[in-house]
């Protein structure tokens, strides 16, 4: 604790803007921090803290909060005077319930409350106007709150590995969100509103319980990368004419009849300008349609997948995802993919 207090009266004489106690195995915050009413920065991470006090309202000039790895359960109404907070990290801790008092943070900009046991978010969410990141992947959550949909600034939106039901919100006014992240869930319907988001890049719904897309879907111009594998969609039509930045499609695992509508050469000479890996895209479950994938997946210089002559990827290529139905009939599997799969399914079984 000596060289814990050393710290802080460095800071205090030096009138410094940033402290940073990491790791530090504090159970709470030291009662001398709160006289550094200068302080702008405040790291905290890898404690052991179980409370935010209501003596931390005396830093009034605090922009950037860091107090995730820790063991907080508690936070004082009083916390939510800070309003000058522009970044709050409170990842990895025990919060249960996070109080209507944080639309006082109208600053707020990046907002990190993943991998705690939130089964709910206030409706005061909707009322922070200027947040562009939203965190809160690993909690509880059945239902999203419809002002969500009021947050216009936001960019950057990931509830991955949740237990959220449906995403009917209206997404109308999030123009300028280009990151959806809404994977292990258990989804069964998505808002036609989603067709709105016009600058949307990436879109993953990865394990869920979807039996259709909307229409709408077709609408996202700008959309780069749509993950809908392992999930329950028997039919899949998008308009390739109007998604003319689309490069990756992952749908493997799912209940598909037919791909009629979707013209699968035309999506697989597309490489994706943002990524160096090659696209890998679609199976079927119909035994032509398989074998006809797999030709295509051989021979066009846009896809690189196995070579299943040898049943071995080429040398140096690093594969995100190897398509299911190609896995099953030729004996490849991808370790990485079913790892990740099964250490999410755990929790929500």
């Amino acid at each position: 604790m000596e060289e814990i207090l050393l710290k802080i009266t460095a800071v205090k004489e030096s009138k410094a803007s940033l402290l940073s106690l990491t790791h530090e195995g504090l159970t709470r915050i030291p009662d001398e921090i709160f006289d550094l009413d200068h302080l702008t920065n405040l790291n905290l991470r890898g404690n052991k803290i179980e409370e935010i006090p209501a003596e931390i309202s005396k830093l009034k000039n605090l922009k950037v909060l860091y107090l995730d790895n820790n063991q907080i359960q508690k936070i004082d109404a009083r916390f939510f005077e800070l309003e000058n907070i522009i970044v709050l990290n409170l990842t990895n801790n025990n919060i249960e319930c996070i109080s209507e008092e944080i639309g006082r943070f109208k600053e707020l900009k990046r907002l990190h409350i993943s991998q705690n046991k939130l089964r709910s978010l206030p409706k005061s969410i909707g009322e922070l106007e200027n947040l562009e990141h939203l965190y809160g992947h690993g909690n509880e959550l059945t239902k999203l709150p419809n002002e969500l949909g009021q947050l216009k600034k936001l960019k950057h939106l990931n509830f991955f590995n949740n237990r959220i039901t449906d995403l009917d919100i209206d997404l109308s006014n999030l123009k300028l969100l280009n990151y959806l992240e809404l994977g292990f869930n258990q989804i069964t319907k998505l808002s036609p509103t989603i067709g709105k988001l016009e600058n949307l890049e990436i879109l993953s719904l990865f394990d869920n319980q979807l039996v259709e897309l909307p229409k709408e879907i077709s609408n996202l111009v700008n959309l780069r990368r749509l993950n809908v594998s392992y999930n329950q969609l028997e039919t899949i039509e998008l308009n390739l004419k109007t998604m003319k930045n689309l490069g990756e499609l992952h749908v493997f695992k799912n209940n598909l009849r037919d791909l009629k509508r979707l013209n699968v050469r035309k999506l697989c000479n597309r490489l994706p300008s943002y990524s160096s890996h090659f696209c890998l895209l679609i199976d079927e479950t119909q035994e032509l349609m398989i074998h006809s994938l797999s030709k295509i997946f051989i021979k066009s210089s846009k896809i690189g997948i196995i070579n299943l002559e040898h049943k071995k990827m080429p040398e140096g290529h690093y594969y995100k995802q190897i398509p299911y139905e190609l896995s099953q009939k030729y004996k490849l599997v991808d370790p990485r993919r079913e790892r990740m799969r099964e250490r999410f399914k755990k929790k929500n079984n």
